[in-house]
């Protein structure tokens, strides 16, 4: 009986959700901008219109859409962001419906349920921190390697060519990818959206906006990409000096996150006891989700006092 119940109140909450979560949406549809989307990487509205048929997808307009479509496409999973978001609705519902079985308790289930879609969530944020953290270290040698592709008398895709065969993996991958796409006859219009899309960072994005203006006008790309490269490896020095400046203040702050929950462990080990009381007590759940919220709350502080935007 009260699982039965437990399910029509959890099927109420989750149908109370989702209709205020499509209210929300429609109102952030009715109130967004009509300004025009950066246009640094498109060509003339005739060169657009010719080559509409081979671009990749747009970008969807929503800040959430974009965030989850960007995390989809720079982690490097290689998925769809359609079989994505399928694959975190599966979570939701899994880690719901075990909850809800295991405990038969309503918050239990809410809590498989956040517990399920993060998960997939998680692990491609770890996956794209991995491979952006791999980019950065090796884009000042990859942008050097095009440079002295284009100096030598190449063309962009000869350049790219060299480049998948050097260079070390993600970003052999993806110029790969650039010379693959070319090679069946996309524009590099097509081609360097979509890698700057799969490659966010500011020096690669100059570059692919450099590639479309060398495309119309010319110019020197391959003094271009040197310097692009030389700001790129500054970049990642001043990165490296602030993770070792601040190396301290970060692991202080581990310790005593880990040290938090260790010691709750071995409290319940040895004195379970107390750990009854405080949890019997009308105050004590009140109490533990004060000391868990501040806990975040300090985590995510410290981690945007120590995150340099440069």
């Amino acid at each position: 009986m009260s699982l039965t119940v437990s399910l029509i109140a959890f099927a109420s909450f989750i149908a109370a959700t989702g209709a205020v979560l499509a209210v929300a949406l429609l109102i952030r549809d009715l109130r967004r901008s009509n300004k025009k989307p950066d246009e640094r990487l498109e060509l003339t509205p005739e060169q657009v219109r010719a080559e509409a048929a081979i671009l990749p997808p747009p970008p969807p307009s929503g800040r959430i859409d974009r965030a989850f479509y960007g995390l989809i496409e720079s982690s490097g999973t290689g998925i769809d962001p359609q079989a994505a978001l399928a694959l975190v609705i599966g979570g939701a519902i899994v880690g719901c419906a075990t909850a809800l079985v295991l405990s038969e308790h309503l918050l239990a289930g809410g809590a498989g349920l956040l517990l399920g879609c993060s998960l997939p969530l998680a692990w491609w944020a770890l996956g794209r921190m991995r491979r952006l953290r791999l980019m950065k270290r090796n884009l000042p040698e990859t942008l050097e390697m095009l440079a002295d592709g284009v100096r030598t008398g190449g063309s962009l895709q000869q350049a790219a060519e060299l480049v998948a065969e050097q260079a070390p993996a993600p970003l052999s991958r993806e110029f790969d990818y650039c010379v693959s796409q070319l090679k069946l006859g996309h524009s590099p219009l097509a081609v360097m959206q979509r890698m700057a899309r799969r490659i966010p960072l500011p020096e690669f994005r100059i570059f692919a906006t450099a590639v479309l203006v060398h495309r119309q006008t010319g110019g020197n790309l391959a003094l271009l990409a040197e310097r692009l490269a030389t700001s790129a490896r500054d970049r990642y020095e001043f990165h490296g000096h602030v993770r070792a400046v601040t190396a301290a203040s970060r692991f202080s702050v581990i310790g005593l996150t880990l040290g938090t929950v260790v010691a709750m462990g071995i409290l319940a080990w040895l004195r379970p006891e107390y750990l009854e009381v405080f949890r019997s007590h009308e105050l004590g759940p009140s109490l533990l989700a004060v000391s868990a919220g501040l806990q975040v709350l300090g985590i995510v502080w410290i981690w945007r006092t120590l995150k340099v935007h440069f």
